[in-house]
């Protein structure tokens, strides 16, 4: 089972039962909720993305407006080409009244990944510098999805339950209690 990059890469993921989804945040002063994310979220990606490059995909934020959102990644250290391949669709599974929005597939370093992860995470704390973009991770191969939503929580989809299973055994105590029912459900055998 594999991905297929384009405008309907997510159709498949979002249709799949196999999600688990991480707390991040510890709470605390700013700087404390911004570095325990960032330490988790590096820790989580790497053991889902397992290698030394991974496909980020990544969209133009569309609460944004002016000036070009994908230089400002290049601003970060970020290199947004040559890309895998670029194309419209949609960011979010709900999205389909509105406009598909332009979305690039980036081959990274695991260093220019962590800085799409310190963006993500960035966002809704205030932390600079940051880019007006969304990002997600995948390994196309393997058909999984790392989604850093911000500092709170994230998401780690998989078209397969063996692909993740290991992280829902290792990071359990990371897992969002909210979410625990419908894991279990997914992921126990």
């Amino acid at each position: 089972m594999t991905l297929r990059l384009g405008p309907d890469w997510q159709r498949p993921l979002w249709a799949s039962p196999y999600r688990l989804r991480f707390e991040l945040n510890q709470g605390g002063p700013v700087v404390t909720q911004f570095t325990s994310s960032f330490d988790r979220v590096r820790t989580l990606c790497r053991a889902a993305l397992p290698g030394d490059e991974v496909v980020a995909i990544v969209t133009a934020n569309a609460d944004v407006s002016g000036g070009d959102p994908f230089a400002g990644l290049e601003a970060l250290g970020v290199p947004t080409s040559p890309s895998v391949s670029a194309w419209r669709g949609y960011w979010w599974e709900d999205d389909e009244d509105d406009e598909p929005w332009p979305q690039v597939a980036l081959r990274l370093t695991w260093d220019q990944a962590d800085i799409l992860l310190w963006n993500q995470i960035a966002h809704d704390l205030g932390v600079t510098p940051q880019a007006p973009v969304m990002s997600k991770f995948v390994d196309v191969d393997r058909a999984i999805c790392v989604h850093v939503y911000d500092d709170r929580g994230m998401d780690v989809t998989a078209l397969a339950d063996e692909m993740i299973q290991p992280l829902y055994a290792r990071f359990d105590a990371w897992l969002l209690d909210h979410d625990r029912p419908r894991m279990s459900d997914a992921f126990e055998l």
